[in-house]
């Protein structure tokens, strides 16, 4: 009852407030250092921290802001690289004001980033660690998969079961795999308990891929323990576009994709589609990926705005098995499995509304709805998995002053789970559901241009439903709650501003800390006696120097980062130092801490290079209670396909109509496990993979490419007993109308 009073009172204010009279205009011309007009940048319009609107520019250049509440503004703009320093505006009495923006060569992007504070915030302006990739980026590297755009950020490894559609885990600074709250275009898309698989996600329809590093449930709520990847689809922008390509390569792969965008009198849409096969390398190998993404919105002038999204994924992959080494001597034939097989459909969807009540506060809420049915065949049985998740989410957004805002709301998220293995005394599948309702606030504060705070809390109260007994070892479990606060607090300070002159430019110290959790997933819950299992927590801290050189054309960052991994559930089959005699009990620990290095070259508009190292220390920690380990771990064992070295290096050259790429991913070694039985433990050698690339745009917007990915031919597994794919080629052609 208390609840629903307040709920009732938030929307009261929320209503109540007066509606803004919308009049005025911002517009202007973006140019770049020679004073030629710039089409197709990107130009973002602040109001008191948070941005209020995108737009991109026509083929002269030109933006245009229109019906603005009267205020104060901040204007900034971007294209490839180029930036602009902001500029202010005020809009008063309805009038029109015009503000021309000179971009200038630069490494630094300043677009803003929607996952690490609530309302979206550029970049420079947040102080946790944040990495974003383009669509741009992916298309010079001919990426297939969403994944392909996590490898060679740093603190970030992206861990492949060898083939096309292998199962894919991310690991972020020294976290599980399931320590990721993973998004698609604000769907949450992890299964019950945190999984995901990044196998299916697609590189096409793709605008950027944000990666957020450190925890970040005061935003997310579960499963965003060491970081938050965030994929943005295209939006509908100026006039009608469209683009295609087909492409063909080793193992018999073939991809084909198409899309379109639009704007027109408020209405906006956007579409891709996209098919990849391939016949792999051995025996029940082939694999097959359907991607949709579909975006349709309308705003009415800056008042109000509704967004409808759909991300829909159909993939169907063989299992051929660990035929690659054979450490643990279970496979000595290398023999393949020519029967075990995948499927999976993969649905989310999204509902948004925006309303403007007044000239400082607006309202945004949003419903999503994400399900993930999988099936599997094989030797030792079929099974299958579903699940469920929907999710509302209505938060206030208070402009308070030009330098302070404010947001508040609360969050309504139900997830269920079923799967063939978790069974009742029946041994009948059964549902197994959580809720959670959370209240989060954040605020922003930014006394002046070289300070900026983001500080926020969330509260979220969550409810496990009850678990009937398998009538063997487990008894009935009884619903459970948890109440759990995650608080989250950054910086960032330009200790030094840009002279315009010398080597040495600004300046930029930022850091962050936070808490994170993850509740237990249906296995865990499933096979334990004990009904007490608490969320896994993360106790978060990082700083780090930024340092841009020769005029923004360099920027290096290094930062330190430590994670305190702490009630993090381990089952028990026999005793360890007499904690338990059969239990999953919250009880593990670990920790990791290391360095990230980050280093960005624009030497010329044409030219970018780019390169990242992260040295990560890992250490399993003694069990609560006990000088000892899990079995068969050990303390101070490093933890499992966590490498403690690790880097990479991209050069992309334009030159006229044509672009060269090429990238290196390097991996020191690795612990791993045998991958048939589980047996410990094993290393796992490092590995150098380089690719290279080419496009070259012919007339009338047809382009055509090239890539060799493994270029060195070299033999290399990211799991033990899985072998990743040698040298391998792909070439395609790219259609664009109307052409540039």
């Amino acid at each position: 009852m208390y609840r629903n009073r307040l709920l009732f009172i938030y929307i009261l204010i929320a209503l109540a407030l007066p509606v803004a009279t919308l009049a005025g205009t911002l517009t202007g011309v973006v140019t770049d250092p020679e004073g030629k007009a710039v089409p197709n940048a990107r130009v973002l319009l602040l109001r008191s921290l948070v941005v209020v609107g995108e737009r991109q520019t026509d083929v002269e250049g030109a933006y245009r802001f229109e019906e603005l509440p009267d205020g104060n503004y901040r204007l900034t703009a971007e294209a490839p690289g180029l930036a602009a320093d902001q500029v202010e505006a005020a809009v008063t009495g309805g009038g029109t004001e015009t503000r021309d923006l000179q971009l200038k060569l630069s490494a630094m992007t300043t677009q803003v980033v929607v996952s690490s504070s609530l309302g979206g915030a550029l970049i420079p302006q947040v102080g946790a660690s944040v990495s974003l990739v383009t669509g741009e980026d992916l298309e010079d590297r001919a990426a297939q998969n969403a994944y392909e755009s996590l490898r060679g950020i740093p603190g970030v490894e992206v861990n492949q079961s060898g083939r096309r559609g292998g199962v894919t885990g991310v690991f972020i600074r020294g976290g599980e795999s399931k320590y990721n709250a993973v998004m698609v275009d604000g769907v949450a898309m992890n299964d019950f308990g945190g999984g995901m698989d990044m196998a299916s996600l697609p590189a096409d329809g793709i605008e950027r891929v944000e990666v957020t590093r450190g925890p970040q449930s005061a935003l997310y709520g579960s499963n965003a323990v060491t970081g938050v990847i965030n994929i943005v689809s295209r939006r509908g922008e100026g006039p009608p576009e469209f683009t295609a390509l087909a492409e063909g390569g080793s193992y018999s792969t073939r991809r084909f994709a198409t899309g379109g965008s639009g704007l027109s009198r408020g209405f906006s849409w956007a579409y891709n589609l996209s098919r990849l096969d391939s016949d792999g390398v051995v025996a029940n190998d082939r694999y097959r990926n359907q991607s949709a993404f579909l975006n349709l919105g309308y705003r009415h002038r800056n008042r109000r705005q509704l967004e409808f999204s759909f991300f829909g994924n159909a993939n169907d992959a063989g299992a051929p098995g660990a035929y690659g080494s054979d450490p643990g001597g279970t496979n000595p034939g290398h023999t393949v499995d020519t029967i075990s097989r995948g499927k999976q459909n993969l649905f989310g969807y999204r509902l948004g509304y925006t309303e403007q009540f007044s000239s400082r506060v607006r309202q945004v809420t949003s419903a999503s709805l994400t399900t993930n049915d999988l099936s599997y065949i094989s030797t030792w049985g079929d099974y299958f998995a579903e699940h469920l998740r929907g999710l509302f989410n209505t938060r206030t957004e208070i402009a308070l002053t030009d330098t302070a805002s404010l947001a508040a709301g609360f969050e309504f998220n139900r997830e269920q789970t079923k799967h063939t293995y978790i069974t009742d005394e029946q041994f009948a599948p059964f549902l197994l559901p959580r809720t959670s309702l959370a209240y989060f606030a954040e605020a922003r504060y930014s006394p002046s241009d070289r300070l900026h705070l983001i500080g926020g809390i969330r509260v979220d109260h969550l409810r496990t439903g009850r678990i009937p007994s398998d009538g063997w070892t487990r008894p009935v479990i009884p619903a459970s709650t948890v109440v759990q606060a995650n608080p989250r607090l950054s910086a960032a300070y330009i200790a030094r501003e840009d002279r315009g002159s010398g080597a040495f430019g600004s300046t930029r110290i930022h850091g962050s800390f936070g808490t994170g959790i993850r509740p237990p997933d249906g296995f865990e819950l499933a096979f334990t006696d004990n009904p007490e299992l608490k969320p896994e927590r993360n106790i978060s801290f990082d700083a780090g120097v930024e340092q841009t050189l020769f005029g923004s054309r360099a920027i290096v960052d290094v930062t330190y980062f430590l994670n305190r991994f702490r009630d993090q559930i381990v089952t028990l089959g026999g005793s360890v130092a007499n904690l338990s005699e059969y239990s999953s009990d919250n009880l593990k620990n670990s920790r990791a801490q290391g360095l990230e290095f980050t280093l960005r070259l624009r030497p010329v508009q044409s030219l970018e290079l780019t390169g990242a190292y992260t040295f990560l220390d890992t250490d399993i920690l003694a069990l609560d209670g006990s000088s000892e380990a899990n079995a068969p771990y050990s303390v101070g064992q490093w933890l499992l396909r966590r490498p403690r070295h690790s880097g990479s290096y991209g050069v992309t050259w334009n030159h006229r109509r044509l672009t060269l790429n090429t990238t290196a991913y390097i991996r020191g070694e690795t612990l791993d496990v045998e991958p048939a039985f589980g047996q410990p433990f094993f290393t796992n050698p490092g590995y150098v993979r380089a690719d290279a690339g080419f496009a070259y745009r012919l007339s009338r917007g047809v382009e055509i490419y090239g890539r060799i990915n493994n270029l060195l031919n070299r033999k290399y597994e990211e799991t033990l007993g899985y072998p990743a794919l040698r040298l391998n080629f792909m070439a395609g052609m790219r259609f664009r109308f109307p052409s540039e």
